[in-house]
C-alpha cells in the first residue's frame, strides 16, 4: 500500500479529499495532513511517503516553497488548486499532475493511476523533472498580458516587478515602460512562481533576476535593476533572506 499526505490550508478541503481518496483509491493510505508550508516541511522530514497532494496557495506561501526547502525529494506530487486550467498553463509542460477543486473522483483516480504507472516504468521523478525544466527553461519565454488595447506577448526576463492596484496589476519593464493588466496580483503569483518571481509584500512581486540589493533600514526594502525600491513585509523577510543566502551555494 502506498503512503500519502495532504497539504492544504483549508481543513474542509483536506477532509473532502481524504474522503474521496478513500472511495476512489483504497490502496492509498493517508498518513498525515498539514495546513501550511512550515507544517508541510516538518511532516515531510518526519515521515517517508510515496505521494503528496499539495495545494498551490497556502496561508503562509505557495506549495513550491515546500519542495524548495527539502534536502531530498523522493516522492511524487499531485498539485491541487481552486484555480482554473488557464491559471495552470505555467505548470502544464511538466510531468507533475494537478487536480482542480472541487476535485472530481474519476480525475483523482486517473491521476493516482498515472503516477503509479510512471513509478512502475521507472520514469524520471516528476518533482525532479519540474525543477530540471525550470533550470533549463527558455530565457525568452513569454507571457500573454491582456490590456484594454489588446493582447501583448512579453518576455519574462524583461519584467522587473509587479504592483497590485486593487483588482488590477501594474507591470514594470526593464525598458522603463509600464502596463496595467486586469488580473489580481495573486493570479500572477501562481503563474510566475516557477520562473524566478517572488512575492515579497502583499502588493509586490519581483523578478529575482532584477534584484540588486536588500537594505535593512526603514523596515527593509529591495533595490531593483531599474533603481526602483520595493518594501519587504515582515512575514516574507525570512524567506527572502534564505533566497539571498542560497545565491552563494555552488
Amino acid at each position: 500500500m502506498q503512503r500519502a499526505i495532504i497539504i492544504d490550508d483549508e481543513k474542509q478541503a483536506r477532509s473532502a479529499l481524504r474522503q474521496e481518496i478513500g472511495f476512489q483509491c483504497p490502496d492509498l493510505e493517508i498518513i498525515g495532513e498539514a495546513g501550511s508550508v512550515e507544517e508541510g516541511v516538518k511532516l515531510l522530514t518526519e515521515k517517508e511517503v510515496d505521494l503528496i497532494f499539495l495545494d498551490i496557495q497556502l496561508s503562509d506561501g505557495v506549495g513550491f516553497e515546500i519542495l524548495e526547502k527539502l534536502k531530498t525529494i523522493n516522492f511524487r506530487v499531485i498539485f491541487t488548486t481552486a484555480y482554473s486550467e488557464y491559471a495552470l498553463r505555467a505548470f502544464r509542460f511538466n510531468a507533475i499532475d494537478y487536480l482542480v477543486k472541487p476535485i472530481d473522483g474519476e480525475e483523482l483516480r486517473e491521476a493516482v493511476s498515472r503516477l503509479e504507472l510512471a513509478q512502475d516504468l521507472g520514469d524520471i521523478d516528476p518533482v525532479e523533472n519540474f525543477f530540471r525544466n525550470q533550470a533549463l527553461k527558455d530565457p525568452f519565454k513569454k507571457i500573454a498580458l491582456q490590456t484594454s488595447e489588446g493582447i501583448h506577448l512579453i518576455e519574462l526576463r524583461t519584467i522587473v516587478r509587479l504592483n497590485s492596484e486593487g483588482n488590477y496589476t501594474r507591470f514594470y519593464f526593464s525598458n522603463g515602460q509600464k502596463m496595467l493588466v486586469g488580473k489580481t496580483l495573486k493570479d500572477f503569483e501562481l503563474m510566475l512562481a516557477p520562473f524566478g518571481f517572488e512575492r515579497v509584500h502583499l502588493s509586490h512581486i519581483i523578478n529575482l533576476s532584477h534584484l540588486n540589493s536588500y537594505m535593512n533600514k526603514d523596515g527593509g526594502y529591495l533595490v531593483l535593476s531599474d533603481e526602483s525600491t520595493v518594501p519587504v513585509s515582515q512575514r516574507k523577510r525570512a524567506r527572502l533572506i534564505d533566497l539571498l543566502n542560497s545565491f552563494n551555494k555552488i
